[in-house]
């Protein structure tokens, strides 16, 4: 997920320098320069303020945050993980998942979407991986969404494992039929009176008893 081996080459080459010049300048040897512009190895963290020193640039653009942290690089993430779900191939979309989620430890959406690969696997150790997984992102507080979706999935893993009263639990906290986005959606597109408008907002607050209050 780094972009680090690309940015070394392009930066060695702006200041017009040799791999063998930056390798004499850091006290390293040429091959080990050339390994870390291919992407084989890595440099010793140890370097990297010299590196950006060398370079005139910051250890953060060194190693291509704004590359890692734009929109478009988490959107491809998912991109590709679903287009593994829908042909099947269960272990690439794991893989995927997996390697983002070094990168982006606390991602709730990477972890929630890694969660059901590894469920879908069906392997015991890996549908307790997903449990755990899904349980860490019900934990947090950020997205919720991903909640909602997350707490969705784990009343199916909880099934998937053979725990039936867990996946129930589960499946009591979540939104109503009353809550949801194609309800209240249909709701809006009918173009509501005050009146209607009224009557759906204590149809929200009461809950299922009152149904029948509702026109």
């Amino acid at each position: 997920m780094m972009f680090i081996a690309e940015n070394l080459k392009s930066l060695r080459k702006g200041k017009e320098l040799t791999q063998e010049e930056v390798a004499e300048m850091l006290g390293v040897s040429a091959q080990s320069v050339s390994k870390w512009e291919r992407g084989d190895t890595f440099p010793d963290i140890t370097l990297l303020p010299a590196l950006a020193n060398l370079y005139k640039t910051s250890i953060d653009a060194l190693i291509g945050m704004d590359k890692i942290n734009d929109r478009q690089t988490k959107t491809a993430i998912f991109t590709v993980g679903h287009n593994h779900l829908r042909e099947g191939d269960i272990n690439a979309a794991i893989t995927v998942y997996s390697e983002a989620l070094k990168t982006f430890p606390n991602d709730e959406g990477i972890m929630s979407d890694l969660s059901m690969a590894l469920a879908l696997d069906g392997d015991p150790a890996k549908l307790s991986q997903a449990v755990a997984l899904c349980e860490r992102v019900l934990s947090s507080g950020q997205s919720e969404k991903v909640h909602h979706t997350t707490r969705a999935a784990l009343c199916f893993i909880y099934l998937k494992a053979g725990e039936k009263e867990r996946a129930i639990t589960a499946a009591r906290k979540l939104p109503h039929v009353r809550e949801s986005r194609e309800t209240i959606l249909a709701e809006l597109e009918k173009k509501p009176t005050t009146n209607d408008i009224d009557s759906y907002l204590k149809f929200i607050a009461i809950g299922e008893n009152d149904e029948q209050d509702i026109k």
